[in-house]
């Protein structure tokens, strides 16, 4: 699996291997071969086999990299020539391997442009105002009730009208003075409004589809919005309060849990011990030790009680939210309680909402995901008809379309073949889309509408087929006419080839190859040694009566075989031994460094045993399993070094020094 992180640094074009294994003095060994070229028109840094690499490209991404603002110095540039050199010759042998050609390589890469095309595709103007309208309400939350009728997206119009007709009456009679939530909890199509009545709590932006959201900020307080459709059906809100976000809070917590279906007597035993909690609160005792000693949340016990950050519309009881935001930084609260139990907290800290450049880019982010975007896209696709001299055919298109007939609104409709016709239904720039082209999508995206006009919805459908088409002919052009998505694509196409090769000739080699490891183990033994290291072996014994046994034939200089026979032969297992050996740092090393011989040392956790220090035992090489990990990370590095020399053999570099020393003078 990808890392995002390696992805990125690859698009800087230094993977995560190549800057881990940068040399750390100035470059000397396996110096590639240097000329000093005269100045030519296309001024080039260094060659690869037959390969060029030029100074616009090479100076583009050093300055990518540089993640200060300052001029790389020699030594900057130089370092990077080398890594850049790693990198193209990987891609280079990624290539002839055709490892671009591969199927789950064109999925990730189209994956990645889809996502860099975005930016691409939408309207800057209306996505910084969706931003700022979003960020705006952020600052500010609401609490609603609603009703809900449902109605499908692709209701008929003989339905929707009836859903804006019942919706409509439901309002007027709320209007007239009706109460809300007996309205809401018998005829809204939202099951959760039998029991809450339709109250949504409070809620700020993201958290609510678009439309509803809108509604809702919209609407004033104490006032029913007129019905409005979403993609669930019909609705009616009711705007209860508005009030500034509160931000967020954090708290340590202490719970005596009760439950919804406590009895009596443990609801007061939990409230009584609660109280005692609060008194040795304000008589001073500590906060940790008394979560360590009450509390019965596991979740926040196992951290000293600290929860993490919440908001005033985040899902915990009313009562525990209400209480924590009305507290100051450093309050305890007086034990309340919730359906969970009494609780007692302490707040640690709170903060409010953040400034816009700080969460700026998240929330661009959630807005691209958010059907809040489509307005932005719609908008650009206008714009690309008009820049490409968008055209419609009407009469072709008015001719399909009266061939159409009613199985369309039953999903089941097949074009014949005289109705696929090359007739052109619009042109974009010099491409023209044929009645084949927009037939294809029409069967695509056809739906169950019973009693519907099929006109209608073709002419709909058109409108979106035409607005698609026009976001793809702009992507497919992106390379051409935008530099920085150009260069960009590139780097990605490059970053995830390298880490492909680099996986199956590295890392993953590493990993599987056994006996590569084993004979890179057994050739740097040296490497990987143990420091000094006392032996020990632990006696475990079953009873006391075993253990008295084996301590005095052990005190009397029996070795280990004898005494196991001996003890072992009443009753098999009553001993174990086993040896150790521990370096000075370890705990049970420092423990035994400077005993010798029987060592009887208090029962730990009701186990029996005693010890025998055989002493300090010299230095020597680990095996494979004790350095597994220090080892195979070697072993990458010792294969990655190897596969450099195969490539710079295959792909001898020429370095233009005299390019190289004038970059960024």
């Amino acid at each position: 699996m990808k890392s995002t992180s390696f992805l990125l640094v690859a698009t800087s074009c230094i993977t995560s291997v190549a800057l881990a294994q940068k040399p750390a003095a100035k470059l000397t060994a396996n110096k590639p071969s240097t000329i000093a070229a005269a100045p030519i028109a296309t001024p080039w840094v260094f060659t690869f086999g037959a390969d060029t690499v030029y100074k616009a490209e090479f100076e583009r991404l050093l300055s990518k990299n540089k993640k200060d603002k300052e001029r790389p110095t020699e030594a900057d540039v130089r370092e990077y020539l080398e890594l850049y050199q790693k990198f193209k010759m990987k891609v280079k042998e990624a290539e002839l391997l055709k490892l671009d050609t591969i199927a789950s390589f064109k999925s990730e890469l189209a994956g990645y442009r889809k996502q860099l095309a975005n930016p691409y595709l939408t309207d800057k103007k209306v996505s910084d105002g969706l931003i700022k309208e979003a960020y705006e309400r952020m600052k500010q939350e609401v609490n609603a009730s609603h009703i809900l009728i449902n109605c499908a997206e692709n209701a008929s119009a003989k339905d929707t009208l009836a859903a804006y007709n019942k919706i409509l009456a439901i309002r007027n009679r709320i209007v007239k003075g009706e109460n809300f939530d007996s309205i809401a909890s018998k005829n809204s199509d939202d099951p959760s409004a039998v029991k809450n009545f339709g109250n949504l709590g409070w809620f700020t932006s993201f958290q609510m589809i678009y439309p509803f959201e809108t509604q809702a900020y919209n609407t004033p307080k104490g006032q029913v919005s007129m019905p409005f459709r979403t993609r669930f059906g019909y609705h009616v809100i009711k705007v209860l309060d508005k009030r500034v976000a509160r931000g967020e809070v954090k708290v340590s917590h202490i719970m005596l849990q009760t439950g919804p279906s406590a009895t009596q007597d443990v609801i007061d035993l939990a409230k009584a011990k609660s109280d005692t909690v609060y008194q040795k609160l304000m008589a001073g005792e500590s906060f940790e030790k008394l979560v360590d000693t009450y509390s019965q949340d596991q979740g926040s016990k196992a951290n000293a009680g600290v929860m993490n950050y919440f908001t005033s519309y985040s899902n915990y009881p009313e009562q525990f939210k209400e209480t924590a935001f009305a507290l100051n930084k450093g309050d305890i609260s007086k034990p309340f309680k919730t359906d969970y139990g009494y609780h007692v907290i302490k707040v640690l800290d709170k903060k409010g909402v953040p400034e816009l450049k700080e969460v700026e880019e998240s929330i661009k982010s959630k807005v691209g995901r958010d059907s809040r975007a489509e307005s932005s896209k719609l908008v650009v696709a206008e714009r690309i008809k008009k820049q490409n001299n968008y055209k419609e055919y009407a009469a072709n298109l008015k001719e399909f379309m009266a061939s159409v007939d009613t199985t369309f609104l039953q999903a089941t409709w097949m074009p014949s073949d005289k109705q696929l016709t090359t007739k052109p239904v619009m042109s974009l720039g010099s491409k023209m889309y044929t009645v084949t082209d927009f037939a294809a999508y029409a069967k695509g995206n056809q739906e169950a509408r019973p009693g519907e006009n099929v006109q209608m919805i073709l002419t709909g459908l058109f409108k979106k087929y035409s607005d698609e088409e026009a976001l793809k002919y702009e992507e497919n052009l992106l390379e051409q006419k935008y530099a920085d998505f150009r260069n960009l694509m590139q780097e990605y196409h490059d970053g995830i080839l390298l880490f492909d090769l680099t996986d199956k000739k590295v890392w993953t080699k590493a990993v599987s190859d056994s006996t590569g490891l084993e004979r890179f183990h057994s050739n740097n033994k040296e490497k990987y040694m143990w420091k000094d290291r006392v032996k020990v072996y632990t006696y475990t014994c079953v009873d006391a009566k075993a253990k008295k046994e084996a301590l005095k034939m052990a005190t009397a200089g029996k070795s280990g075989d004898e005494i196991k026979a001996k003890v072992n032969k009443k009753l098999a297992g009553s001993l174990v031994i086993t040896e150790n050996k521990y370096e000075k740092a370890d705990a049970q090393g420092e423990k035994f460094w400077d005993k010798k011989g029987v060592v009887d040392m208090p029962n730990e956790a009701n186990v029996l045993k005693f010890f025998v220090i055989e002493g300090i035992v010299a230095p020597e090489p680990k095996a494979l399993k004790d350095a597994r990990g220090l080892i195979t990370s070697d072993y990458q590095n010792y294969l990655e070094k190897e596969w450099i020399n195969e490539l710079k053999a295959k792909y001898p570099v020429i370095v233009n020094n005299q390019v190289v020393d004038s970059l960024f003078k």
